[in-house]
């Protein structure tokens, strides 16, 4: 059998095994055919596959060579702190599709019965368990026993997190949704990176910082501003791709006031502090930048939840290679950037 006939083949056989659920799951049958569509055409050609592939045999092979050299201890925090994450964000997601699907979905009767609902909940966590049980197994079985509780704690902080959404909240007759998206544009602004440079300054000439200690006030403090001048709003970027905008102008557009933030503080920080301070913030300005355009390209190329989820991997596969192999991060992230501007370039005027 040819590998596109085992593909065909495999893609009929996972529909069958979903069209033979219950049907009180015909939410979960709806969202796995979706995702099994979107997988299709997301790696439609060899290339995409390999690369896809290649990403996560080295993602698996970098876990695994860097879960070993860790202590027993050590592995257990990590193993518990990823299981988090993953629940977090399983948990953010499948509140995000029940609510989308009770709202303006096809199935908006299925999703508004609890017995629907539980049933959706719990298969889908059951798959992220089962996956998660599977990435330990081959990374660091010892760890399992604490990777599944993890999970489930940041599966349910994932719901309770999804129901105090500010763009859920409605306090007085208004929506601080409102009021975080204008924030957000204005961040953007070239004022912004203006305002950003002359907070780190002032908070570095504080008299009662010692010299051994600017460095890490200079780390924490440009990442919590980078964190503020490079929020996303999807809203914004669907339209701009849908209006002919191409990669590097919505890049442009989302990443000027943090790249002039870096420009002013960096200099100044050289001249007027130590190089030690300078040399701090600039790693820190250039691994967000880095990090904000992945999750912008993934922006373009994929829904809001599923980038989410795509910039999540791929952020995690950074920082394991960081650990395990730091002369590889370079090439590693001039990869991924590369490989997602070929396909958020393609997208571009597509409505769908």
């Amino acid at each position: 059998m040819r590998y596109p006939d085992r593909v065909s083949w495999l893609r009929r056989t996972l529909l069958r095994i979903v069209a033979t659920l219950p049907a009180g799951n015909a939410l979960f049958r709806y969202d796995c055919r979706i995702a099994i569509n979107l997988a299709r055409g997301t790696f439609a050609s060899w290339h995409d596959r390999l690369i896809a592939g290649a990403m996560l045999a080295a993602g698996l092979a970098m876990v695994r060579s860097a879960l070993a050299a860790q202590a027993w201890t050590t592995a257990i925090w990590v193993g518990l702190g990823a299981g988090a994450v993953i629940g977090l964000g399983t948990g953010r997601l499948v509140a995000a599709r029940l609510r989308f699907h009770a709202a303006d979905g096809t199935l908006a009767a299925d999703a508004i019965r609890s017995a629907s609902r539980r049933r959706y909940l719990l298969v889908w966590h059951a798959l992220g368990i089962a996956a998660l049980a599977v990435l330990t197994l081959l990374a660091r079985p010892s760890i399992l026993t604490v990777t599944l509780p993890g999970y489930l704690v940041g599966a349910v902080a994932g719901q309770l997190i999804q129901r105090l959404d500010p763009a859920n909240i409605r306090i007085g007759g208004m929506r601080p949704g409102r009021t975080i998206r204008t924030i957000r544009a204005g961040a953007h602004q070239p004022a912004a990176g203006l305002t950003a440079a002359a907070m780190l300054l002032l908070a570095l000439a504080l008299p009662v910082l010692r010299e051994n200690a600017l460095g890490a006030v200079a780390g924490v403090v440009t990442a919590v501003l980078m964190l503020a001048l490079t929020s996303i709003d999807h809203h914004v970027v669907e339209f701009m791709r849908l209006a002919g905008h191409g990669p590097w102008r919505i890049l442009y557009a989302h990443a000027r006031a943090a790249a002039l933030f870096a420009g002013i503080a960096v200099p100044i920080c050289w001249f007027g502090f130590a190089p030690f301070v300078a040399g701090t913030v600039a790693a820190v300005s250039v691994g967000a930048l880095v990090l904000f355009a992945i999750r912008l390209l993934a922006y373009q190329i994929y829904g809001e939840r599923f980038a989410e989820l795509a910039f999540s991997l791929l952020a995690g596969l950074l920082v394991l290679t960081a650990f395990a192999l730091p002369p590889a991060l370079p090439v590693m992230a001039a990869a991924m950037l590369w490989a997602l501007h070929r396909r958020a370039r393609a997208r571009v005027w597509l409505l769908a």
